[in-house]
């Protein structure tokens, strides 16, 4: 799929200037963002409260997917715009609204591949808070 195939009015523009913060770690999870001009960091809270740095992210590339893919209620990690961010929101509903419609082995395949996703994920955060 091209970016130009996610123009449409389901999904919503939004714009996000440096230092924003996109949301928070422990905020409820509803939608994903794909980025489509300036970068977004990705961060988790140490054990101490400080903020370790998990990805940086640009143009192409998504980022709140897991809430999606899993249902998971609330953020694992806190997004700020790292620069100014031009962002196309996937509301819960729209995505699920497609995948309904989708292939029953695509829908098996993103259901095997998300549950990897999420405890790559976990490890990683794991790792990196010192826990």
């Amino acid at each position: 799929m091209q970016m130009n195939d996610l123009s449409s009015d389901t999904f919503k523009r939004r714009t996000a200037q440096p230092g924003e913060i996109v949301f928070l770690e422990g905020q409820p999870a509803d939608n994903a963002f794909i980025i489509l001009k300036g970068h977004a960091e990705v961060v988790i809270f140490g054990p101490k409260g400080e903020l370790v740095p998990i990805n940086r992210m640009g143009p192409g590339e998504l980022f709140g997917e897991l809430a999606l893919l899993t249902n998971k209620k609330t953020r694992t990690a806190t997004v700020t715009a790292a620069d100014e961010c031009e962002l196309l929101e996937i509301k819960r509903e729209v995505f699920e609204g497609r995948l309904a419609k989708a292939d029953p082995l695509v829908r098996f395949i993103l259901d095997h591949v998300s549950k990897r996703l999420v405890q790559l994920t976990d490890k990683i955060a794991t790792e990196n808070s010192g826990t």
